[in-house]
């Protein structure tokens, strides 16, 4: 006669990420959810078991039953307490939530049941059958828009580039670990760093605003954040963000370093996930806790002793749904030996606060504007557009390696409605530029980076400044800095008091740097803009003449089978003369800045972005910081 074994029910969890057994984090709607059933076994021999749950939506709704992703062991040698089983996915029954039963509302766990893997008997157990209720809210997306930073270095020069294994593994990172059940992503995008390196996260930063300022002024959505990734093969970048914003930011950015690294605890094959996740959460406003060498900004805020998930076992506990598409298991995420992504500590997972912080900055970035409609592609204003022909032949080669006849359509930047509107504002209000720069409060230096007009769309909300600060103050001394446009005409200068932005992450005794990030209205007849840090000016950019328009552009041979385009326009870009790069794969209806600040008419487009066949269309945006013109390409496949 077979001695039958009894088990014991004694906890039932719903989790997505991180949670209690009393189920006191929100539950996203439409976000991967795992119910995890604690058995014990209480009398008999050992034995597997596996088991079922029914989930009910509404008493009206038809019961779903789920079968559990995995087999337990019941011994009743083995441990019982529910803390040592909620620290292994293992040592819990795990079922997956139907995606259709985490729509916003109410789900009911109304029974469990277990069956002897053995026998297929059904295994009796003490203990309530019936599991909590709990509710699904609904969340904002996460949207974000990844830049890989290209560079190269060394003698002879290496070039390096991230991993796509660093990109796929940090989208799937956020949507594991982050209070989102979708990400939206802009197209990938891989672009070189104009810094010399070994450069740093400002140096990087600072491309990136100027990136994110003409997407938006194209129309962009402007709740995106922007985030960039540096290999470490060439050297290690620091990561930081352009700031810690108090209030919705989005224009705040951030840059991360990415590689294989094992940091002596993260063994998937690359670290780009929990770093690129830690600058992230800088752009939301998380800060650092201070308990393992990170700055000490929320130690007075952070619930949770030496920056851990929980103060003991019997509370919070982490949950890695894991992704079945990169071979990403289940996992477990014990509360006290694991620490909140915002330290700097080993073994790092979202603790509940930083979560639920996340969380509420996302529901308040959602209600901002998405941003102006994109415009029409190769709309000529105020004057006929002209158009350019190149004809190119291949030599030889695959078909998918040739390029089709391009031509080029040429016409001023078009004037959307809004920016009209903008212009009328004041006599003199003048085009609307984007200013990026670097200052070092501590050193009284700084340079301006970037100058490019823009569209109204990509004007930011206004910021209050820090409190007890006059604006343009930054927390180092209170240092005032201001841009000053100064007029060729002889007109008064005009002086725009600006918040430095500055970086997180700072190391030990480094001096305090930030980002400059600001849309101007520069008057009539703009002839400088001038950056004064603590009054003086320590740097000034003035225009060159107004840049030439792209007459013609050819196909060129470029390194690992990408797309070279050799740009002519004419005379090459003079000093005061830059030009920026769009891509667009939908006809011209959006599109991805993938170069600002170029100089070199030679451009290189990363192949592997594009699925193969995609049509793309390049957009090449001359300026001399104050006025500009807009040249298209026709598309060609990939």
């Amino acid at each position: 006669m077979t001695t039958q074994t009894l088990a014991v029910l004694d906890a039932t969890e719903v989790t997505q990420a991180i949670q209690d057994l009393q189920h006191s984090v929100t539950l996203i709607a439409g976000k991967v959810t795992v119910i995890r059933a604690y058995v014990s076994g209480a009398s008999g021999p050992a034995t597997g078991v596996n088991g079922t749950v029914t989930l009910l939506r509404s008493p009206a709704d038809p019961p779903i039953t789920v079968s559990s992703a995995n087999t337990v062991s019941l011994d009743p040698a083995t441990p019982k307490d529910v803390p040592t089983r909620r620290a292994d996915a293992s040592l819990s029954l795990n079922f997956v939530v139907p995606s259709a039963l985490t729509a916003e509302g109410a789900l009911s766990v109304s029974s469990i049941a277990l069956t002897d893997t053995m026998t297929g008997a059904a295994v009796p157990f003490s203990g309530s059958a019936n599991g909590p209720t709990v509710w699904f809210k609904q969340s904002p997306p996460l949207r974000v828009r990844v830049l890989g930073l290209r560079y190269t270095m060394g003698n002879p020069p290496v070039t390096y580039t991230p991993q796509d294994i660093d990109y796929t593994f940090l989208i799937s990172w956020l949507k594991r670990a982050y209070p989102v059940a979708d990400v939206i992503e802009a197209p990938h995008t891989v672009i070189d760093v104009t810094a010399t390196p070994p450069f740093q996260c400002t140096d990087t930063n600072a491309q990136l605003a100027a990136i994110r300022a003409l997407d938006i002024s194209a129309g962009g959505d402007r709740r995106t954040h922007y985030l960039g990734q540096a290999a470490d093969g060439g050297f290690f970048m620091r990561g930081c963000a352009s700031g810690v914003p108090a209030t919705p930011d989005p224009t705040t950015v951030a840059s991360s370093p990415c590689g294989a690294a094992t940091w002596g605890w993260d063994f998937d094959g690359t670290y780009a996930d929990w770093y690129g996740g830690h600058e992230l959460g800088h752009t939301y406003g998380r800060k650092h806790p201070g308990f393992c060498g990170e700055s000490k900004d929320d130690l007075q805020n952070y619930p949770f002793q030496n920056g851990q998930l929980a103060n003991d076992a019997n509370s919070f506990a982490g949950f890695d749904v894991g992704d079945p598409q990169l071979n990403l298991p289940m996992t477990a995420r014990p509360g006290v030996s694991w620490h909140d992504v915002m330290t700097y500590c080993d073994s790092q997972w979202p603790c509940s606060y930083t979560y639920e912080g996340i969380r509420q900055r996302l529901l308040a970035e959602d209600s901002l504007a998405t941003g102006a409609p994109a415009p029409t592609p190769v709309a000529p204003l105020r004057e006929a557009a002209h158009e350019l022909r190149v004809t190119t032949r291949s030599a030889g080669g695959r078909p998918d390696d040739r390029f089709p006849q391009l031509s080029v359509t040429t016409a001023p930047t078009p004037m959307s409605a809004a920016d009209e509107a903008t212009r009328g504002a004041g006599p003199d209000a003048g085009q609307l530029v984007s200013v990026i720069g670097t200052v070092n409060l501590t050193q009284r230096a700084g340079d301006i980076r970037f100058v490019n007009p823009v569209s109204a769309a990509a004007q930011q909300p206004a910021q209050p400044a820090p409190a007890g600060q006059p604006d343009g103050a930054g927390p180092d001394g209170g240092v005032p800095v201001v841009l000053r446009i100064r007029q060729a005409g002889g007109a008064p200068p005009q002086d725009f008091p600006v918040t430095v932005k500055l970086s997180s992450d700072p190391e030990p005794g480094q001096d305090r740097t930030g980002l400059v990030d600001a849309v101007l209205q520069v008057g009539a007849d703009p002839a400088s803009v001038e950056l004064l840090v603590g009054g003086q000016v320590v740097d000034t950019f003035r225009p060159g003449a107004p840049a030439p328009a792209l007459r013609g552009a050819r196909p060129t041979t470029a390194q690992d089978g990408n797309i070279g385009l050799a740009l002519d326009f004419g005379p090459a870009p003079q000093d005061g003369q830059t030009f920026a790069t769009q891509v667009s794969t939908d006809g011209g209806r959006t599109w991805q800045t993938v170069g600002v600040g170029l100089k070199n008419p030679m451009i290189t487009i990363d192949r592997s972005q594009f699925p193969r066949g995609t049509a793309v269309q390049v957009r090449v945006i001359s300026t001399n910081g104050f006025t500009s013109t807009t040249s298209d390409i026709q598309s060609f496949q990939v």
